[in-house]
């Protein structure tokens, strides 16, 4: 953004974000958790172990060895991920965070970064049995291989806390595109927000064979899980033959469902089940819309599926819109198990905007795009034309929507004395480019550096949200 802009936006930034490093300051004794960022939301907005934490440069788009995202995310202690080239990294196998990570896609240069899988029966992300992971504006598109595989996600979020992921763009998944699964353990406090999850592959390489899924949110293996506090919110699935999205639940917490965009189905929208525990379930202000892939059997945009004794579902519906694309001919919210289950309104963690802003409050914020447009590459703007023109299908194969888009290169800000702060951004800011000083140091606003010139290139302000 021009150095003018920069400027307001950091003093704007500055009040939220020196409260949330106040409050994660040993005090009495105690110490609170930081957020994740400034203004983040949802329950994954506590997110923020990472703070304080060394910055990693990510130099090479080699999938292992020093330089590399994976010699970052799996290193150990608070870390963020800074990013110092741009293009498609091939993955042999998921890259595995562990905890107190910040991977700052933001920091990209050119076209921003592009997850793909390289011969792994696996998708290329996977969050396991950790907690407080941050991962926003990248493009994880791992595609089908040769090998039949029920396990190649977009992203997988396991016996995992405190994760926020925001602004992906996640595709070209042959099992789910988004999977948030729990195994005899925990998954909670999590957020997926500002994301395009679209175009998963129908008739690729998985066993069932038909297999084009959106989210599936509180999948479960074993007993004695706990799954909940999730929040969704201002994604964009399309094209997914079901699962937009397919939740379940325990009573560790409700998963909201707020100011999302669903586009396309086959042959469901959302399903909602009480397979692992008793489920709540927020449904607010959400356009569900049938497109050119979808049959008769979308019923409505809610299904619930009460199929075990002794588990409660309910769901608390409220400003939603659900019609065809193209007629707009309207669909029922709620089939009518669903209607039979409601539940009272009770505590969000993010004021809903209303459903008629949609989708024009998502289409200059979802995916992998930087204020101003940086990042935003051909197949979200795809995506993104399919949806007001109510157009598009659910595919087989990348080929059919052009592939994959070869991100810019683009070139890496200055950075003389090597403390991964641009030199420009550190002499605007009050700091010496020409001294590695520590990224912690406050700049003349009061914020630390790092996390300021973070929220600055995200546009983490609270009046933006």
């Amino acid at each position: 953004m021009p150095r003018a802009e920069g400027a307001g936006v950091l003093k704007r930034l500055m009040a939220p974000l020196a409260t949330a490093l106040l409050a994660a300051a040993p005090a009495g004794g105690t110490t609170a958790t930081p957020e994740a960022f400034p203004c983040a939301q949802g329950y994954g907005a506590a997110a923020g172990g990472w703070t304080g934490g060394r910055l990693i440069a990510v130099t090479s788009l080699a999938d292992r060895g020093e330089g590399s995202l994976r010699h970052c995310v799996e290193a150990r202690g608070p870390r963020i991920c800074v990013f110092r080239v741009a293009g498609t990294i091939h993955l042999e196998t998921p890259l595995r965070p562990r905890s107190a990570l910040y991977v700052a896609g933001q920091t990209a240069p050119g076209g921003g970064v592009q997850l793909r899988m390289a011969g792994s029966r696996h998708g290329p992300l996977v969050i396991d049995g950790v907690r407080d992971v941050v991962v926003r504006f990248l493009k994880l598109r791992p595609g089908a291989v040769a090998r039949e595989s029920s396990n190649v996600d977009g992203v997988t979020v396991q016996n995992a806390s405190r994760v926020f992921l925001g602004n992906l763009s996640v595709m070209f998944a042959s099992d789910e595109t988004v999977n948030i699964h729990v195994d005899r353990g925990t998954a909670t406090d999590i957020t997926l927000a500002d994301s395009i999850l679209a175009y998963s592959l129908d008739r690729a390489n998985h066993p069932d064979g038909r297999h084009s899924k959106g989210a599936l949110v509180c999948s479960g293996d074993g007993t004695d899980n706990q799954c909940g506090r999730i929040t969704l919110l201002r994604n964009l699935l399309a094209h997914h033959r079901d699962r937009n999205p397919d939740i379940k639940g325990t009573a560790a917490g409700p998963v909201e469902v707020i100011n999302n965009v669903f586009y396309d189905p086959l042959s469901q929208l959302g399903e909602f089940y009480d397979l692992q525990g008793d489920t709540r379930i927020a449904y607010v202000g959400n356009l569900a819309m049938t497109g050119p892939s979808s049959s008769e059997r979308v019923a409505a945009a809610v299904q619930v599926f009460d199929w075990t004794q002794g588990h409660a579902i309910g769901v608390w519906a409220d400003d939603n819109v659900a019609r065809d694309c193209a007629s707009g001919r309207p669909l029922p919210v709620l089939d009518p198990e669903a209607a039979a289950r409601p539940l009272k309104p009770f505590a969000l963690s993010v004021t809903p905007a209303p459903a008629a802003r949609l989708p024009g409050l998502l289409e200059p914020r979802v995916g992998d795009v930087l204020p101003g447009g940086g990042h935003r590459d051909a197949l979200d703007d795809r995506v993104l034309a399919d949806v007001g023109a109510c157009a598009g299908r659910i595919i087989d194969d990348p080929d059919e929507v052009g592939g994959w888009p070869d991100p810019d290169p683009g070139l890496a800000p200055l950075d003389r004395d090597g403390d991964l702060l641009p030199d420009l951004w550190e002499a605007a800011n009050g700091l010496d480019p020409g001294a590695a000083t520590d990224p912690w140091t406050p700049t003349g606003a009061g914020a630390p550096a790092a996390a300021a010139w973070l929220a600055e290139l995200a546009g983490d302000t609270c009046d933006a949200r």
